[in-house]
């Protein structure tokens, strides 16, 4: 091999590395996008080259954050033609899906014998059913396109470990964790990489009640190894690795962003 082909190749290598990360001229839809870790993925997406299409029930409050590369479309992931309505808008506008994020949830804290149907149904609805669903159009577009993609589910450390007084969200996020390995299972034949990205305690609208309780909050740092609670901009290194090539090997996996609170005994 000649020294000009082999700095030739030596340059090419690194650039790949180089670019690795990049999302420039991906096409990324994120639910949930409005507030908190949904926001922050969002944003950290469009830094990274991304044209994003950012779905939330009240996204339009939000238009001073977002610039040219982005699409905001109200939706209400609970329902159906909201789903085809997101959808359908960004195909118009894009042309394409490479990436999907889905990070809409809801919790209702309540001990289980007092837990209502309609809390259940909701709980369900949105942090388990929904995805399901965004993820079969998404995924039957991508298999259509033949371009591959990454799709990343918002699951939580819940989806592991039980929480008291709160039995539909563990038992949606950790229906979710096995619906994804369900997916990539079957979609990994097209090259579409199905993935959970697990969130400890974020400091985040979701977890307000816990947060603005010092006991709950000294609580939960202290059983972190960190001993502190995570911020939103600490979510995105993770989801930028698993929607670019820099995840090309990886699917169906759980990747848990929680400062240590999971492997944490004594």
């Amino acid at each position: 091999m000649g020294i000009s082909t082999m700095i030739k190749k030596i340059s090419r290598k690194r650039n790949i590395e180089k670019n690795i990360f990049s999302l420039k001229n991906k096409v990324a839809i994120v639910t949930g996008a409005s507030r908190g870790l949904g926001k922050a993925i969002a944003l950290g997406f469009l830094d990274s080259g991304a044209k994003v299409v950012l779905a939330s029930r009240d996204i339009e409050k939000n238009k001073k954050y977002y610039g040219k590369n982005s699409l905001l479309i109200n939706t209400d992931v609970t329902k159906n033609e909201d789903l085809m309505n997101l959808i359908n808008q960004t195909m118009s506008k894009f042309k394409k899906i490479d990436i999907l994020v889905n990070c809409a949830g809801f919790t209702k804290g309540k001990i289980s014998q007092n837990y209502s149907e309609t809390d259940w149904k909701q709980t369900m609805d949105t942090n388990l059913n929904s995805i399901f669903q965004l993820c079969k159009i998404v995924g039957t577009k991508m298999i259509k396109l033949k371009n591959g993609g990454s799709i990343i589910n918002i699951t939580s450390i819940a989806s592991v470990l039980a929480s008291p007084k709160n039995p539909a969200y563990n038992a949606s996020k950790g229906g979710l964790s096995l619906l994804t390995k369900a997916l990539a299972a079957d979609w990994a034949k097209h090259n579409i990489r199905v993935n959970n990205l697990g969130p400890g305690y974020f400091n985040t609208e979701l977890n307000k009640n816990s947060w603005n309780n010092q006991r709950k909050r000294k609580i939960r740092s202290n059983r972190t190894l960190m001993k502190r609670w995570g911020e939103p901009n600490e979510i995105i290194g993770p989801a930028i690795f698993l929607a670019s090539n820099a995840s090309s090997y990886v699917t169906g996996q759980d990747i848990y962003v929680d400062g240590g609170f999971l492997i944490k005994s004594l």
